[in-house]
């Protein structure tokens, strides 16, 4: 579909509107008989385009005439005073007329094709934005939706059944949906802020023809620093309210060229930090600085995070709140921050493509954002900072959803990449795997304190449980997957191809392979959330989209790579409860196995908190105590392990082996899978080895 002008998407838009307030009958029809004709004759390629474009505004203009225009009393019975029945069929179709016209626009002109359009004009960043907020804001709405109704199936949520039970289940979908999405906003802002947007009044893009040039010539190019490019020293951070600073630093520094990293456990101040650095406080992380914290040799209070991007870029933990929202390519998503530096095209396609070939993603330039994996979409946040040219790069756990064939690879590269330019990397992580790709911590955080070196060897949590075989046994396989094949709507290829597996009582294997590959997608075939294109997938022996969604969730536990994902309720309590809703039990037993629960994964005393005032750790964990309630047949855990630091890690090993369910688990870590997972399945290029 081709792109329209912004002039003319701004035009339909304002010509839907304005009709909507209902504006004087004749004028307005004779205006909208004159856009039609004009559109027509000084639209390009109008004899393609004429059928459309009377499509829109003929049936529109000719709708509003008959309402305001007084045709409605040509009518017997209806020529002095119009009744009621009248004036509500009158309502009846100025409503039905915008709808359909809004219908029929957006139709021809799908909201990608809008805003790319409101992006690519004249007009200034904050107005484009104003204008697409409400496309951008519905298809947010409907991806979150989707997820909320998704990761309520898996708990036996009946969002696909009759009318009453689909409507029983609204409250439990608004609530988590807005909830989200406001969870969401601050994160989104920041990545905002971080790409620069709004920094110029114009932009750049590569979208439309060249029309706001290079940076004013009144602006000089940043001038080269030879200091330390992040100095701390004796700061602290406070958050709102207190007293009792939540991360003191006596004294931190990294130089140009230079890699600092550092690491951390769950709640040790990794993101304070990078808050801190970024300029995201007190902006977009409540709270204040005391103390000195100098950039590039400025107190980071000067400016506000948007008018540090062009210097800083700090990457998120979760890769999607890292990025715009507003674009529908890999390429445009990277591309959107320098546009926002009104640079021109030359230089833009410059650092699209080497961010692209840095981060290893080339191949995935025309693919949707939202259609990535987890570590794709790591690694599409990491190639948008790049793309930036920071001298200052900060990285809170970017690494934790990447494959570990790529980690020591991407490592070096930002390494490399770091030296050559004379930026400087900070690397923030928790103790572990991810941290391997890394030379020797400059420092780590404890008891609310960064200190200088290694942190102390961390001590795991003895982990006590059944030693289980993979070896065949005489029972009834638990899970059979047989001749499975999948493949997304709109893809030419299958995601996946003829995938077949057993998995027998008790069992437990490790599901691996590349970012991309299909692990995720194949765990939730094995869920019953989406129904494969070919073969079938049996629990017991019965398939799994046969199921009854309670059926189904009282049997197959589910734990989503993100956790929130799956968090319903305001309080812990209510959290966990909600597996039990539909339960025989009395409200003194359920209330028992809510304790033991919560004791198990490490939540005594946290009843009343709300999932999300949690840290990463703990909230995974309320997740995993809503499955610890119920015995069933099948526990399904995707990346599991992805946020814990060693202590909460060997907590949650505990738990795992003190189950009974037979066990898939996908997983990055190949000493947490080789240690505890005595089959291996492998997934790469769609076909599964076991």
């Amino acid at each position: 579909m081709r792109k329209i002008g912004p002039f003319r998407s701004f035009l339909l838009w304002a010509v839907w509107v304005g009709g909507s307030m209902g504006l004087p009958a004749f004028p307005f029809a004779a205006v909208m008989a004159g856009l039609s004709a004009g559109a027509v004759l000084l639209w390009p390629r109008a004899r393609r385009r004429a059928k459309a474009v009377a499509l829109f505004m003929l049936p529109l203009a000719f709708g509003f005439w008959l309402i305001h225009g007084g045709a409605l009393q040509l009518f017997p019975g209806v020529a002095a005073q119009p009744s009621r029945a009248v004036w509500a069929l009158g309502l009846w179709l100025r409503i039905l007329s915008v709808i359909s016209a809004s219908q029929l626009w957006l139709e021809y002109v799908p909201p990608p094709v809008l805003i790319r359009s409101l992006f690519a004009g004249r007009l200034p960043a904050s107005w484009a934005f104003l204008l697409a907020s409400p496309l951008l804001l519905a298809g947010q709405i409907r991806a979150r939706a989707a997820q909320v109704r998704e990761a309520q199936l898996s708990r036996g949520v009946p969002v696909h059944g009759t009318f009453f039970e689909r409507a029983s289940s609204l409250t439990a979908l608004v609530f988590p949906l807005v909830l989200g999405l406001l969870n969401e906003l601050p994160a989104r802002s920041a990545a905002l802020d971080m790409k620069g947007f709004g920094l110029f009044p114009r932009r750049s893009s590569l979208a439309g023809e060249e029309k706001t040039g290079p940076r004013p010539a009144s602006e000089p190019a940043p001038p080269k620093y030879h200091g330390a490019m992040a100095a701390v020293r004796e700061a602290a951070f406070l958050a709102p309210g207190e007293t009792k600073p939540v991360l003191e630093i006596p004294e931190f520094s990294v130089s140009p060229g230079d890699t600092a990293f550092l690491e951390g456990g769950n709640g040790s101040g990794k993101s304070t930090l990078a808050s801190m650095l970024s300029g995201a406080v007190p902006e977009h992380r409540g709270g204040s600085i005391a103390g000195e914290v100098r950039v590039l040799g400025e107190d980071v209070t000067s400016r506000s995070c948007l008018a540090w991007s062009p210097d800083v870029q700090a990457v998120q933990q979760n890769p999607v709140l890292s990025l715009s929202g507003c674009t529908f390519t890999v390429r445009e998503e990277v591309a959107f921050g320098p546009e926002n530096l009104a640079l021109p095209p030359a230089e833009i396609r410059s650092r699209v493509e080497r961010a692209l070939d840095l981060a290893g993603i080339a191949h995935l330039g025309d693919r949707n954002p939202a259609c990535l994996s987890g570590g794709e979409a790591q690694k599409l946040a990491l190639a948008s900072a790049l793309a930036m040219n920071p001298r200052l790069l900060v990285l809170d756990e970017a690494f934790s959803r990447i494959h570990p064939a790529d980690r020591h690879s991407l490592a070096s590269v930002l390494r490399r990449q770091a030296m050559e330019t004379g930026s400087a990397l900070v690397v923030l992580e928790k103790p572990g795997n991810a941290s391997s790709s890394w030379s020797a911590p400059a420092g780590h955080f404890r008891d609310g304190r960064l200190l200088p070196g290694s942190s102390p060897v961390p001590v795991k949590r003895q982990s006590s449980g059944p030693s289980l075989s993979s070896g065949i046994n005489d029972d009834q396989p638990v899970l059979e997957i047989e001749n499975l094949s999948f493949r997304w709507k709109g893809e030419s290829s299958p995601l996946l191809r003829s995938v077949n597996a057993v998995l027998r009582p008790g069992e437990r294997a490790a599901l691996t392979g590349p970012n991309g590959a299909g692990k995720s997608t194949l765990m939730r075939l094995c869920a019953g959330l989406i129904e494969p294109e070919r073969g079938a997938v049996l629990l017991g022996g019965v398939p799994v989209g046969s199921m009854a969604p309670g059926e189904r969730a009282a049997r197959i536990g589910f734990l989503f790579q993100d956790a929130e994902r799956q968090i319903f309720h305001s309080t812990v309590a209510g959290e966990v409860l909600f597996s039990l809703r539909n339960s025989p039990l009395s409200q003194d037993e359920r209330m028992e196995r809510m304790r033991q629960a919560l004791e198990v994964t490490g939540l005594s005393g946290k009843e009343e908190k709300h999932p999300l005032d949690l840290n990463a750790a703990e909230r995974r964990m309320v997740a995993v105590a809503s499955l610890s309630v119920r015995e069933g047949d099948l526990l399904l855990l995707d990346e599991p392990t992805r946020d814990f630091d060693p202590e909460w890690q060997g907590r949650f090993e505990e738990w795992m082996l003190s189950r009974p369910e037979a066990i898939v688990a996908v997983s990055h870590d190949p000493e947490f899978s080789g240690r505890l997972f005595p089959a291996v399945w492998s997934l790469d290029s769609g076909r599964l080895t076991t």
